[in-house]
């Protein structure tokens, strides 16, 4: 069994990962949020630290791109490949509507031409360079995605993500794991599932439900809370360790943020980030989030996270 962290725009950063990977080192793979062509079409995204290969494994990351045309992501392709990263993402999945109204991201998911011609091109300028996607069902009908998986299957894909939700959907509502089903069972490659894999309970009723599913993906559970693919995988922590571990985590990533945005007003965003989702899994946390936000002034930060850090304990 394989886990895998998904990629979520402002929370997943490289320095969330590099912390997670140091501290827990539960997740077999690791995914980008996804890179962009700019406005005129040019290749700008920025690389550095986000693909800095001093803080990130490029054997087990996995550059995400969002593209509607073939040469964008083969010249990503190949820049990713000159930083020693082997494997890239096609991002077919991200609900976002200005994304899908451009046919990016799940607007891929209605254009089975355009993503023939992508792919087509793709596989002949750059075989060296592995592909795999993430996909939904589809974007306003939970089986337009059969329209697609014929597409996919004719193409040496490393493996199709599967989020059984529809881009009209966003993250609400149910997972449709009946569609999801129907997929595994006419997808040629292999296929890892992801949708509110939020607890150890959900993953193992979906095991027992899908047992020739061998990937498993977890986004927003993980970051809620980042010991869910330790539990996932057997690990049983005390609350000693959770104590302990928690303290290393963020200590890392406070770290690691302030090492690249010395300026505490800089850093200050991706801390409030790394908070945003932990926060939501204990009581008041809401309130502390409200609080955090006022605390500009690295001292006052300080004097918070002892606060939140006793709070968790208290509640353990």
């Amino acid at each position: 069994m394989k886990l895998s962290l998904a990629p979520i725009q402002s929370y997943t950063t490289v320095f969330y990962r590099y912390a997670h990977r140091v501290t827990f080192n539960t997740f077999d793979k690791y995914f980008t949020p996804f890179f962009e062509d700019d406005k005129q079409g040019g290749w700008e995204p920025v690389l550095q630290p986000e693909l800095d290969t001093k803080i990130n494994d490029t054997s087990i990351l996995i550059p995400q791109i969002a593209a509607n045309e073939p040469e964008f992501l083969i010249r990503s392709a190949e820049k990713f490949a000159e930083l020693g990263y082997k494997e890239i993402n096609l991002n077919m999945g991200c609900p976002f509507p200005m994304l899908v109204k451009r046919q990016k991201g799940a607007g891929l998911v209605a254009e089975p031409k355009l993503l023939e011609n992508i792919l087509n091109n793709f596989f002949k300028k750059t075989p060296d360079v592995k592909l795999s996607v993430k996909i939904r069902l589809g974007v306003n009908s939970p089986d337009e995605w059969q329209n697609i998986i014929p597409v996919l299957n004719d193409y040496p894909l490393t493996e199709v993500i599967v989020h059984p939700r529809t881009a009209k959907q966003k993250y609400s509502g149910e997972v449709n794991w009946d569609e999801f089903e129907k997929i595994i069972a006419v997808c040629k490659h292999p296929v890892t599932a992801n949708g509110d894999i939020n607890s150890k309970e959900t993953y193992l009723d979906l095991q027992n439900r899908f047992p020739g599913v061998s990937s498993w993906m977890t986004g927003r559970g993980t970051l809620i809370n980042p010991f869910l693919p330790g539990e996932i995988k057997g690990i049983n922590y005390s609350s000693q360790d959770k104590k302990e571990l928690f303290i290393k985590f963020h200590d890392t990533y406070l770290t690691i943020v302030k090492q690249h945005y010395p300026v505490w007003n800089h850093a200050f965003n991706h801390i409030r980030n790394f908070w945003y989702y932990p926060l939501q899994n204990i009581e008041n946390g809401k309130r502390l989030f409200k609080k955090l936000k006022k605390h500009l002034i690295e001292n006052e930060y300080s004097k918070w996270v002892n606060k939140v850090m006793n709070v968790t304990q208290h509640q353990d």
